[in-house]
């Protein structure tokens, strides 16, 4: 339990088949119909039951890394595919957790949820939490590019570790979503060899904000590069990237 997670949230249905219950800070109430219960829209949720379910006849584990509430790894759990969210603020994490005692057996069956920074090495570390835990970030000043300083910012240690030593050689991944607020070439840096092993099965979405990747210190073009380097092309690309 961590920052008042215990009174601090509110709960929402995500209208999907199953339906998923997701637990949100009590500042994003306004996504909720309050008469229905019901998200007003999607947003990421409505992405990863996209993919997941032109998925169906692909084979490996769904990777979701900076999962925040678990609004993109909870449909992919509910639609039956084993899931795997990193996140590093543990007020997100602990809603996640509350999410699941909400919800059907079948989404904990599928879902591991993990509390920790993903990056290119395996260690301890901080990150800069701010008062929107959603935009909680390495630095501080990746987390208060877009929404500022407040008093109630402050730093959490936390476990960093690579996707390589986490999942084993021969892991088989269909689908990688990061969004880690310009965190992303060292997170992919430190999935070289699940990225080289599912060249031709791994579907990849990743954030692109520039100002984000420069001030974690990343030429932006670089993150592509890597990628292109590893036999990936763009599929698509805008605010996210999308690769295969």
């Amino acid at each position: 339990m961590d920052r008042g997670a215990s009174v601090n949230f509110v709960m929402g249905i995500l209208d999907m088949q199953p339906p998923v219950i997701l637990a949100l800070p009590r500042a994003f109430s306004d996504r909720i119909n309050t008469i229905s219960g019901k998200f007003l829209e999607a947003g990421n949720s409505a992405d990863t039951i996209h993919r997941a379910n032109s998925a169906r006849s692909s084979d490996g584990v769904f990777i979701d890394v900076g999962g925040w509430v678990g609004d993109s790894s909870f449909p992919s759990a509910a639609l039956g595919f084993d899931t795997y969210v990193f996140e590093p603020v543990r007020y997100n994490t602990d809603l996640m957790h509350f999410a699941l005692t909400a919800n059907k057996c079948h989404v904990s069956e599928h879902l591991v949820i993990v509390n920790a920074l993903v990056g290119q090495s395996n260690g301890n570390s901080t990150i800069y939490v701010t008062a929107r835990a959603d935009n909680a970030a390495a630095t501080k000043r990746q987390a208060v590019q877009y929404v500022g300083e407040s008093v109630d910012d402050f730093e959490q240690d936390v476990e960093m570790i690579k996707l390589d030593s986490f999942f084993p050689p021969g892991t088989k991944a269909q689908n990688l979503k990061i969004d880690v607020q310009g965190n992303e070439l060292y997170v992919l840096r430190g999935a070289e060899r699940l990225l080289k092993e599912n060249k031709g099965r791994l579907k990849v979405r990743f954030e692109y904000v520039e100002a984000l990747l420069r001030a974690s210190n990343t030429d932006p073009q670089e993150l592509v590069h890597y990628m292109t380097s590893l036999g990936y092309k763009v599929i698509s690309k805008g605010a996210d990237i999308d690769m295969e």
